[in-house]
């Protein structure tokens, strides 16, 4: 790849990151000021659900996933797309989650409290972004990584507990991981017989 085309490699990144990344951003800020379920119209019940599948650990994974597809060209690249993703989209979202902020101006952070903020979210975010980056870019090449994806889903249904099934916001995220995780095997199932095809048909 010449020069020429990683700068415009980068310049899609960038504006594909502060788009998509400042979109996620306010639905994850969304996410944390939901008015109360029963209270909710029905456009008000969709927007609430898109707001909640986007600021989820799967939703922010699903993300660099697509990011280290569309423009990771190498291994190292697609994590390193993944995790700047991730980094400036939760960078976003605390920026803007600060105007929503409903402590009173006399709270102030400690310097601890910063920091734990720092290690655990950044920290999180720069791993995940890693992970997810990889898995997008080997995909195609190997299908198989994607077993991540339903682990993962596995995990935060089992860290919900029956919290994910109490309102009828949380039972869908629930049933949409479900979906997801059903979908990832059956692509699983379709990628071993279309392979066992191949090799009865050339035996």
């Amino acid at each position: 790849m010449s020069h020429k085309d990683k700068q415009k490699v980068w310049v899609k990144f960038i504006i594909f990151t502060l788009v998509v990344g400042g979109i996620v951003a306010v639905f994850s800020v969304m996410s944390d000021h939901l008015p109360l379920v029963t209270s909710m119209t029905t456009p008000e019940l969709m927007v609430s659900y898109v707001a909640i599948m986007l600021n989820s650990l799967p939703g922010w994974f699903i993300m660099a996933m697509v990011v280290g597809y569309v423009f990771g060209t190498r291994t190292r690249q697609a994590a390193c797309f993944g995790s700047l993703y991730i980094v400036s989209s939760i960078t976003m979202y605390f920026v803007i989650g600060h105007f929503y902020n409903d402590q009173p101006d006399s709270v102030v952070w400690g310097l601890k409290d910063i920091l734990y903020t720092f290690i655990t979210w950044y920290g999180a975010s720069v791993v995940g972004g890693i992970i997810g980056g990889i898995v997008g870019f080997l995909f195609t090449k190997k299908p198989f990584v994607l077993v991540t994806l339903p682990a993962g889903l596995l995990l935060q249904l089992f860290l919900n507990g029956t919290r994910g099934w109490s309102d009828i916001l949380g039972m869908a995220q629930s049933v949409t991981y479900c979906l997801i995780i059903i979908s990832v095997f059956i692509y699983f199932f379709r990628l071993k017989t279309l392979k066992n095809k191949k090799v009865k048909h050339f035996a």
